[in-house]
Order: structure tokens, then sequence, then C-alpha cells
């Protein structure tokens, strides 16, 4: 008989972060690690954390259970030194260590990306959705005024940068 999955496949591949830093000397502190569903986003620009501190809940028995870990480091958001954050990501089961051989390889290559790739802009207006164009039209015709023929609205969804990274790490 056949297996059969139930449910969506699991999208993170790895460890959490606390799993990690359990086995290496000092906890990590120092050493390199990354999301890799941040590879996965943005594979030209890198996004990795140099780890400060971290303070694993040693009496926790397993990787599912609710603990207190905590967890600091130098954020690097896609080749962008942001400072020091405390990392709220850390228990999901998606973080992988650099090696330290290619510690310097990693953090050389988001130094170049981080000069070489172009900023995503953000259009400072977007198209009307077509209900609200419609009716758009319709009052300025009600008011006598010129009906453009296509209505474009202004974009206010910009998020502080802070805000989105507090979000992601």
């Amino acid at each position: 008989m056949p297996v059969r999955y139930i449910g969506r496949d699991p999208f993170f591949k790895g460890k959490s972060l606390y799993e990690i830093c359990r086995q290496l000397r000092n906890l990590g502190e120092g050493r390199i690690v990354t999301r890799t569903s941040f590879e996965e986003k943005w594979p030209t620009q890198k996004t990795y954390v140099r780890l400060t501190q971290v303070i694993p809940d040693m009496s926790c028995p397993g990787p599912r259970e609710p603990s207190v870990n905590q967890a600091w480091g130098f954020l690097v958001y896609r080749g962008e030194e942001v400072g020091e954050v405390r990392l709220t990501a850390g228990h999901k089961p998606d973080w992988r260590l650099i090696p330290k051989e290619e510690e310097a390889d990693f953090c050389r290559i988001a130094a170049e990306t981080a000069e070489t790739v172009e900023k995503e802009t953000v259009p400072k207006r977007v198209a009307c959705p077509p209900l609200l164009e419609m009716v758009q039209k319709q009052e300025l015709s009600a008011r006598g005024e010129a009906v453009p023929d296509q209505i474009q609205i202004p974009y206010v969804g910009v998020r502080p940068l802070k805000e989105i990274k507090r979000h992601l790490v």
C-alpha cells in the first residue's frame, strides 16, 4: 500500500538556530548563520547574521517544544549592514551555519553584490482598481471635469525598512 502524505509540503529546510548553536563552541558566538528561505528569495543579495550572543534553553526537551531561547547578532540584510538585532525567528527550522573556511568568501561576495545590485524602486503611483476607476470616472463626468483614459492613485504602502526587517529575522 503506497504512503500518502496529507497537508502541504514543509518549506523550511534546515535546523533551528538554537539546535545549531548548542553544538558549537561558545554557543556559536562570532559565527555566521543564514536562513535558507532568504537564499531562495534573494540569491544575488546575501542576508546573514554574525552571532554576538546566544542564550539557549538547555532544559528544552525537543525542537518543537516551547522554549525561552534568545539570540542577538549583527544583521546584514540584502547586502546592507543593519546593526545588532535580536533574532526572533531562531525557532524556525530554516537556519544554516556557514563553515569557517567559507565565511570570508561568503561575506566578501555579500559586499560585492551590495555594490552591483540595483535597489528595488517602489512606484509612486499605481493603476486604479477597475471598479474604483469606473466610480471615479462617473464622478468626474458628473462634475463636468475632463475624464482621463486611465486613473492612477498614489501608492502609500511603504513601510519603514526597520519594521520590515523586524518581521524577517
